[in-house]
């Protein structure tokens, strides 16, 4: 196998900075409190596949569809009045049209009643290059610890 020519190279760059946007538009769409931010449910279609598969820690077994993804993150917002959300640490691989990405998620929130608290999480995604660009296919959300200020 001969080395990447400078067309692959950039076009892998291009792919990495785009699933790395992407991630970012998510995040900054479930933010919710601060500067006057609400959950914009109406973005989800930008960021999601249509048949999205959506596993969470508190979930169980996978949910699917964009209608449904849509759903959980209005039940899962709902009962918050600040969420914050940033992604670290990404390990993103590329093969073709399809890519693979773990992450680390740090989430500040206050649920209505409730002192602020700190929630710590990785995802596990799969992401697919349609002719909207790069989406999330599969999202896995594994709870890593919460921190709860007394």
């Amino acid at each position: 196998m001969g080395a990447a020519s400078l067309e692959e190279r950039v076009q892998r760059l291009e792919d990495l900075e785009a699933i790395k946007n992407l991630m970012a538009r998510y995040s900054y769409h479930v933010n919710k409190g601060w500067n006057g931010e609400e959950v914009d449910l109406d973005a989800m279609p930008s960021v999601f596949a249509e048949d999205i598969e959506w596993t969470s820690w508190n979930a169980g077994t996978p949910e699917t569809g964009i209608e449904r993804g849509t759903e959980i993150l209005r039940e899962e917002t709902g009962w918050i009045d600040f969420s914050m959300h940033s992604l670290t640490n990404p390990i993103i691989a590329i093969d073709g049209d399809e890519a693979t990405g773990n992450w680390l998620m740090w989430i500040a929130s206050k649920r209505k009643g409730f002192t602020p608290n700190q929630v710590f999480m990785s995802l596990d995604i799969t992401y697919a290059r349609t002719a909207r660009g790069w989406l999330i296919k599969t999202l896995d959300m594994h709870f890593g610890m919460m921190l709860l200020n007394p």
